[in-house]
């Protein structure tokens, strides 16, 4: 490490322009990013450091920076040396972990020295990295470019390149495994695909940011029909029937995703199935309007659900969730001429 860092610093001074030295990098590519735990959200998390032996890159992000959800490219953003700022620090010995987390810390390893980042643009690419049976896991990958670092003789000294600072995972519970699940669709309005995948289906779906749900039911199943029911709702047995999905993308979704019958080799997905339980709905008619027409409102639940996500086992086996006793879908509205 100490070799490459003092090789590039013998390249910055052959490369002086306007009185800064520029190196071709800092590099901390093999050590691991690290944060100190504890915290109940970690999202909130801003401090994050690598270790390499006796030196140290610290980072203190602006806050916000770090969501549980896929981001747009360059739509988060941070610089330094404000909001955000970075410390190359140097110490008379290795350095653990202990030295940045512990309450009290060790009075050994000490400083010998800090380099202070006078520039840089720092991103955060956030993706779903796997799906499991409680979790959704994101990776928020930190990358820094034109950085530049002033030593302790006042000299800046700038890395061109584009640093990858490294990946930190998340873990927050996915939309099945919620207090209440699927809670977060609950004020979403319900879209029906133009041309479902499957011939002589009706897919109905929501969405959010990278993930949806979605049924898709079959003409001959006759679940929305222009009818009002009773007293007694329309029921279709889920047993074996994939009808129920909740897909996740390592991407934004979008409708024309939602509607595909592939998602394409560059998209990574997982998915939940309903493989138990039952699908209900109610149908309320209204008044014929000024031209005669009568709208039935479709009032969707589903109760007793199994979910089972597909190959997620350790040996490319599915997993199954105990049952969900109640997940109401929403409402969906066909109309009678």
């Amino acid at each position: 490490m100490k070799k490459m860092l003092l090789l590039g610093f013998l390249v910055g001074f052959f490369s002086c322009d306007d009185g800064d030295l520029q190196i071709e990098e800092v590099d901390f590519d093999e050590a691991q990013i690290e944060s100190c735990p504890g915290l109940e959200d970690p999202t909130q998390t801003t401090f994050f450091f690598k270790i390499e032996e006796d030196e140290a890159l610290l980072l203190n992000l602006a806050g916000g920076l770090i969501q549980n959800e896929t981001s747009a490219p360059g739509t988060r953003a941070s610089t330094i040396p404000e909001p955000s700022n970075l410390i190359y620090r140097f110490f008379s010995e290795n350095v653990t972990s202990a030295y940045f987390c512990d309450a009290v810390p060790p009075l050994t390893p000490t400083v010998v020295k800090e380099n202070l980042a006078t520039a840089g643009d720092i991103s955060i690419d956030t993706r779903v990295d796997t799906l499991t049976a409680d979790t959704k896991n994101y990776s928020h990958t930190i990358s820094i470019k034109n950085l530049a670092l002033l030593n302790d003789q006042g000299e800046q000294l700038t890395d061109l390149s584009t640093m990858d600072y490294g990946d930190f995972i998340t873990r927050p519970k996915n939309s099945a495994k919620l207090d209440v699940p699927f809670s977060n669709y609950s004020d979403l309005d319900i879209t029906e695909c133009t041309a479902a995948p499957v011939a002589d289906n009706t897919r109905l779906f929501k969405i959010i940011n990278d993930e949806f749900i979605s049924l898709d039911v079959a003409a001959a199943d006759s679940l929305f029909v222009n009818a009002a029911t009773d007293s007694v709702p329309r029921n279709l047995d889920l047993e074996n029937r994939e009808i129920f999905k909740y897909t996740v993308f390592n991407t934004l979704m979008d409708n024309a995703l939602a509607c595909s019958a592939s998602f394409g080799e560059d998209i990574k997905s997982w998915h939940f199935v309903s493989t138990s339980g039952s699908l209900n709905v109610e149908t309320v008619a209204s008044a014929p309007d000024v031209n005669g027409s009568i709208a039935f409102t479709h009032t969707i639940t589903l109760e007793n659900m199994v979910l089972t996500l597909k190959g997620a086992g350790a040996n490319g086996n599915d997993v199954s969730i105990a049952a969900i006793p109640l997940v109401e879908f929403g409402t969906y509205t066909t109309v009678q001429e």
